[in-house]
């Protein structure tokens, strides 16, 4: 009795998993947004249609990502359907690898070749049934000469024909090289052709994600289905075009963002929007615990003093850095105010920005295809006219060339994030800058390059500069001159800056005898001249400084 309890369970077994198989659909989805946030991460957005019977049923939704963040998995059934659970699941295929383009290319290219070496063959015989016969006739009159020639025409008919053979035999080589040159060629392509076609349709691993839904259906028919997630796999990083117009000074930025993926699914015609906001960063806000300070302990003493702190770190003051960090200052106004601004461009029309309380984010209504191969895709975002001054900029002591700055002010309301740009002026691509909108000064200064037609030059006056020892001090004194020249056909405004030392102890004193009119920052040794030179002209400044020290000590970069 027992043993028929357990034929008829397993029958049971057999024909509930028969009906599940039998009721199991697989449905692939179609990816439709793509929310990519800045740095890396995204939240994607599938819809998937399955054809559903009633009752109970298991569906298959393919075409995810094949790694994503289970916890943020979103389904939305509809109302006749009741979703009973689901879990994520990633299955491996073996795939046969795309035959290569290039082999096609490759092929072409070798047949113009052999045409190419067939055509130097065809000459190179016709050359060579030349100089047969040039050589016969030759021989023919080198063997019996024509009575009715005298010996002078035949010499000289003889001398015709040996340059003839000459020319014939330096053609044959020259084809001969050609050929040769040709043959390699073929030789090299058939290579790498040989290269390419092994990896043509060889199997590899290829990892899929899954969905599997268990459902209840109240009736049969079609089930519209939406999917959100979120993964790591994806990212954005913005990069900008800032172009100039010299001839009214207009500026014009492009936004534009460098995006990325690796999911495991390639994104076909799916509509992007670019966040600023980044998840990964976490929203816990800081919390500030108690700053106990301990005495320090010398090294001697670790292993006595063993689970104690070791000891109060000091922030040495790094006076080079704060001078690196020191803004650049207040530029100059340009005397045209009648700019004219580039139109915007049709990318503009198909971005929406929509701003929230911690993030912006630039919707794109077009749709787009990334692969999941992990390259960078420039994506345009928009471009905006901005009003900008611009001043020159010079350090000699760092730098022998002036650069143009532009100035930016509001820069608070562009959404922008840090990035490299490309300078493009008068459509001629100058280099690279970048921009950095983390300060907190009300403008913005981006550096739009050198200008070779400002000459600046830095020399150190020897005559004015001296050394002196007065009983147990010496001091030294320096004198530079900066000699600015404007070689444009127009005024320019300029910002020149130089330093003198700062002592950091006592036995050294530094004296800033002469600053040329600069306006001077004491606490970095920073010099500022504000300048506008005409068309042509040149203009001068000298500074002295002064260093005393004890005469038995050293000091290193006193210039």
């Amino acid at each position: 009795m027992q043993r028929v309890f357990i034929a008829v369970i397993l029958l049971l077994s057999i024909n509930i998993n028969h009906a599940q198989t039998k009721n199991a659909t697989t449905v692939t989805s179609q990816l439709t947004n793509a929310n990519v946030f800045y740095g890396y991460g995204a939240e994607l957005l599938h819809k998937a249609k399955a054809n559903l019977v009633t009752g109970q049923q298991e569906v298959v939704i393919e075409n995810v990502s094949n790694v994503l963040d289970q916890n943020t998995l979103q389904i939305s059934c509809p109302e006749n359907v009741v979703l009973l659970s689901y879990h994520f699941n990633t299955k491996t295929i073996n795939v046969a690898s795309p035959i290569n383009p290039l082999t096609k290319k490759m092929e072409d290219s070798i047949k113009m070749l052999n045409k190419q070496i067939n055509a130097n063959q065809q000459e190179a015989t016709v050359t060579e049934e030349l100089l047969t016969k040039t050589t016969k006739i030759i021989d023919n009159y080198s063997a019996a000469p024509d009575k009715a020639m005298n010996t002078t025409d035949v010499v000289k008919l003889i001398e015709y024909y040996n340059g003839k053979v000459q020319t014939y035999r330096a053609a044959i080589y020259t084809l001969q090289l050609k050929r040769n040159d040709l043959q390699e060629q073929v030789n090299d392509i058939n290579t790498r052709i040989y290269e390419l076609k092994s990896k043509d349709g060889a199997a590899y691993t290829k990892y899929i994600g899954q969905l599997v839904l268990q459902l209840m259906a109240k009736e049969a028919g079609n089930a519209d289905f939406s999917i959100s997630y979120y993964t790591q796999k994806a990212g954005w990083v913005p990069t900008y075009d800032m172009r100039v117009k010299s001839i009214d000074n207009s500026f014009k930025l492009v936004y534009k963002a460098s995006v990325s993926q690796t999911t495991g699914i390639d994104w076909k015609q799916a509509k992007l929007t670019l966040s600023t906001s980044n998840p990964n960063q976490g929203t816990n806000m800081p919390v500030l615990t108690p700053w106990n300070l301990q005495l320090y302990v010398p090294a001697v003493y670790e292993q006595m003093l063993k689970g104690r702190a070791a000891g109060v770190q000091v922030n040495v003051y790094n006076r080079a850095q704060s001078m690196a960090k020191e803004e650049v200052g207040v530029g100059y106004e340009t005397k045209k105010d009648d700019r004219k601004y580039f139109d915007m461009s049709d990318i503009s029309s198909y971005t929406t920005l929509n701003e929230s309380q911690l993030f912006t984010s630039f919707e794109i209504d077009l749709p787009y295809d990334i692969p999941t191969d992990g390259k960078a895709y420039s994506v345009a975002i928009k471009e905006e006219p901005i009003k900008a001054t611009y001043k020159h900029y010079a350090i000699p002591k760092l730098d022998k060339d002036a650069f143009l700055l532009a100035e930016i002010s509001d820069w608070e309301n562009l959404d922008l994030l840090p990035g490299e740009a490309n300078v493009i002026m008068d459509n001629v691509y100058l280099g690279k800058s970048f921009i950095d909108p983390n300060t907190t000064t009300d403008t913005l200064n981006i550096s739009l390059g050198r200008d070779k037609r400002i000459a600046v030059k830095r020399l150190l006056m020897k005559e004015n500069s001296r050394t002196k020892l007065i009983g147990n001090n010496k001091t030294e004194t320096f004198t530079y001159e900066i000699t600015v020249k404007n070689n444009k056909k127009e005024t320019v405004n300029m910002l020149l800056k130089d330093q003198y030392p700062l002592s950091s102890t006592k036995e050294i004193e530094v004296k800033l005898d002469d600053s040329s009119g600069a306006e001077v920052n004491e606490e970095l040794g920073i010099l500022n001249w504000k300048i506008a030179l005409k068309p042509g002209e040149i203009k001068k400044y000298r500074f002295t400084y002064r260093v005393t020290y004890p005469k038995d000590k050293k000091i290193g970069n006193l210039r």
